[in-house]
């Protein structure tokens, strides 16, 4: 079974903030066990989650969007009944909402602001796992939503290894950080910028191919089984790619998932479908 990044062992310890200082308020912010459930206190308002519930807006709230059907089989291991009543249980607290699709079974799921502020709150295990509310690319929704399917893909290859991932980090905030690190050098002269692109590209962990910084749609850092950090960066693959944009991808070391892919090669004379890997 693949890890995910719900695991206590890398909770915040109550009392302390993010970086370990204590908390005046911890104690007003203490959540209490009744029924079987967690209840968390939070701006005057009050939620009730079970571990599954806790897990399912975590895992939410790190992708932003996610399908219902892949949140059903990953976290609630394919149980509809207690799936459904799991989500009408966070609809009805406004902590997620429903996206429906006729293509799409269940729809897309996202947090509301209230989800997220409870999940940066109370359940996110690691405190520098950015939590998403909202779904900003309606165009692109199941390209979005296949990040999901790749993390977890991958992280079942990683705890496969002994393995354990600890943040998955979406292309937006890798793009955010280094696009402000660009805008410092915008106006040196293209042979003084070059050297300095990639500089900036190689303190993130990134290749410029092609003259181009390449961005991964999703990178996982993880700890191996001898406890090193490790980071392995994920492309979802689609039928808009063409062989030259594969090639790109694979240049910069990113390993390839394929979405819908069709393997068209001709450009370069080469085979890429081998390359990617099946969703």
């Amino acid at each position: 079974m693949s890890r995910s990044l719900h695991d206590d062992s890398f909770r915040s310890v109550p009392g302390q903030t993010a970086r370990g200082r204590p908390d005046s308020n911890a104690a007003a912010r203490e959540p209490q066990a009744r029924d079987g459930k967690i209840l968390y206190s939070l701006r005057q308002q009050r939620y009730r989650l079970n571990s599954s519930q806790s897990q399912l807006l975590q895992e939410l709230g790190a992708f932003r969007t996610v399908t219902a059907a892949s949140l059903q089989n990953h976290v609630y291991r394919g149980d509809e009944k207690r799936f459904g009543q799991d989500l009408r249980s966070l609809k009805n607290q406004d902590l997620l909402t429903v996206r429906p699709s006729s293509r799409i079974n269940g729809g897309y799921l996202s947090l509301t602001k209230a989800g997220r502020n409870l999940t940066e709150a109370h359940l996110r295990t690691n405190p520098e796992q950015a939590i998403y509310a909202g779904i900003v690319n309606k165009r692109g929704l199941r390209h979005d939503a296949a990040m999901y399917d790749m993390y977890r893909q991958e992280a079942q290859t990683i705890a496969g290894s002994g393995g354990t991932p600890r943040r998955v980090v979406l292309d937006f905030e890798l793009k955010k950080h280094v696009n402000f690190q660009l805008s410092k050098i915008q106006r040196l002269s293209r042979a003084e910028r070059e050297p300095r692109k990639l500089e900036i590209a190689r303190a993130h962990g990134l290749k410029v191919v092609g003259g181009r910084i390449q961005f991964p749609d999703v990178r996982i850092e993880f700890e191996s089984r001898d406890q090193e950090p490790r980071t392995v960066d994920l492309e979802c693959v689609t039928r808009s790619y063409g062989a030259r944009a594969v090639a790109a991808k694979s240049a910069a070391g990113f390993k390839l998932y394929n979405q819908d892919y069709r393997g068209k090669s001709a450009e370069r004379g080469q085979d890429l479908v081998g390359e990617v890997l099946s969703l």
